[in-house]
């Protein structure tokens, strides 16, 4: 029987117009940002997310990584080390050697992703002591895998009784769930639920991930035994698998780090090979398949429109009733003061003399129409407190017999800068506008960072 081409899904086939391009949550900064990685074996976080967490680490992001097994069961392309691989000859061992090589892989790959913060499940904090390990190892060994007939992964004939597929769920998911509560992260990262191309232990992380997420949500036990604080992740994500044009769940896709994707890939020498012009690599099988920097995901869990507590850049404007009291109110204190006040001059023994108060009033009036328009989140209500400066001024100027507060009689200096203060009226009134107006479409650009 031949054996069929195995099947790997290609990164960044289809991308929607309606692609957000990015996986943070609206209004959060990258460098505000914790991004949660779970993956299967070391390799897989390169392989499929690496130009992703290369981009968000680049950016200011704290990128974790949180690896379930060892990669016990791979196969081993270079000859010298082929006898680490389990069933070859010179391998006397369940595949433990290789792990802890692949171990060192990983901590290459993680170093040129420029992650710093990554954990195997059963190290803290990916642990929860409360549950522990029925298999009684502490850790996960990798399930293995064989190809069916239709060119995608099957579990393996002989997998170990201390595999992630044969632990229980829940007993997994527990320590995902404790990880997330330390990490407190804003968006996990995971396989779908067909994990990519059938990997038994790809099927069982994306599993116990969505899971563990769930779990995180409610008080738990953290890796020394205490209580630890629930955590409810915003945004779940699954690496895209096969693209369907008929999917209807949001679809992600990120231009990430080729460079940083490349340097981590060929940090897993016993995994691939990758081409020398970096444009394609092969596993173990020869199979080749392109590189791609561009990386989609589909949204598993949470909205990515929804505020991420303070952190939102474009949060709703203030109700109509709200916002008219704030302004009208802030309009009449600031515009009264300032109205009074800019007449006051200074006059200097030698002659010469300063109009301090019609600088101080107009960088008063200035501030409090500014701040009215951001804490409103409304370009017109910056305009409020510069209209009631005029009516105010109006009304000491002409209202009546007139007033010694504002004086138009233009052949005194007091006139003078009263005629003045009707213009900077005017011109702050404008400028509070534009400067609002753009600060507004600035953070509502924010709103979906890539």
């Amino acid at each position: 029987m031949t054996q069929p081409v195995p099947y790997y899904p290609e990164q960044g086939v289809l991308v929607r117009e309606d692609a957000l391009p990015g996986l943070l949550p609206a209004g959060l900064r990258p460098e505000d940002a914790r991004l949660l990685f779970v993956h299967a074996h070391p390799d897989d976080e390169s392989i499929a997310t690496g130009a992703t967490m290369g981009r968000y680490a680049r950016l200011g992001a704290q990128v974790v990584l949180l690896t379930m097994t060892r990669g016990e069961r791979g196969e081993v392309i270079p000859e010298p080390l082929r006898g680490l691989e389990v069933g070859r000859p010179g391998c006397t061992d369940d595949g433990t050697a290789l792990g802890r090589y692949r171990v060192g892989e990983l901590d290459d790959a993680a170093a040129a992703l420029g992650v710093a913060d990554r954990y195997f499940a059963g190290e803290p904090p990916a642990l929860d002591p409360a549950v522990g390990f029925a298999g009684g190892t502490g850790h996960y060994h990798d399930s293995g895998m064989s190809w069916g007939p239709d060119g995608r992964a099957a579990p393996a004939g002989d997998s170990s009784p201390h595999s992630l597929t044969a632990a229980s769920p829940e007993e997994a998911a527990a320590h995902v769930a404790a990880a997330v509560r330390a990490v407190r992260p804003h968006v996990l990262v995971t396989y779908d639920d067909d994990g990519g191309y059938g990997h038994p232990d790809h099927v069982r992380t994306a599993a116990v991930a969505v899971r563990g997420a769930e779990l995180a949500a409610r008080p738990g036990t953290d890796a020394a035994g205490g209580a630890a604080e629930p955590w409810r992740t915003p945004l779940v994500w699954a690496v895209e698998g096969e693209a369907r044009a008929d999917d209807p769940r949001p679809q992600a896709a990120v231009h990430g780090s080729a460079e940083r994707k490349r340097a981590a890939m060929a940090a897993h020498a016993t995994q691939l090979v990758l081409a020398e012009d970096g444009s394609r690599f092969a596993l173990s099988n020869g199979v080749w398949q392109p590189f791609s920097a561009l990386e989609t995901f589909r949204l598993l869990a949470g909205d990515p429109d929804a505020a991420v507590g303070e952190t939102r850049a474009d949060a709703a404007p203030a109700s109509l009733p709200t916002t008219l009291v704030t302004s009208v109110a802030a309009g009449l204190a600031g515009a009264s003061v300032a109205t009074v006040l800019h007449g006051a001059i200074w006059y200097s023994p030698a002659g010469w003399w300063i109009p301090w108060g019609l600088l101080f009033a107009a960088a008063l009036l200035l501030s409090v129409s500014l701040w009215v328009g951001t804490a409103t989140r409304r370009v017109w209500a910056a305009a409020v407190p510069g209209l009631i400066g005029y009516l105010v001024s109006w009304f000491f100027a002409y209202g009546g017999d007139g007033s010694v507060i504002v004086v138009t009689d233009p052949s005194t200096v007091v006139g003078v800068l009263g005629l003045a203060w009707f213009v900077v009226v005017f011109a702050v009134t404008i400028a509070s506008v534009l400067v609002t107006g753009r600060w507004v479409r600035a953070r509502r650009r924010a709103a979906h960072p890539a």
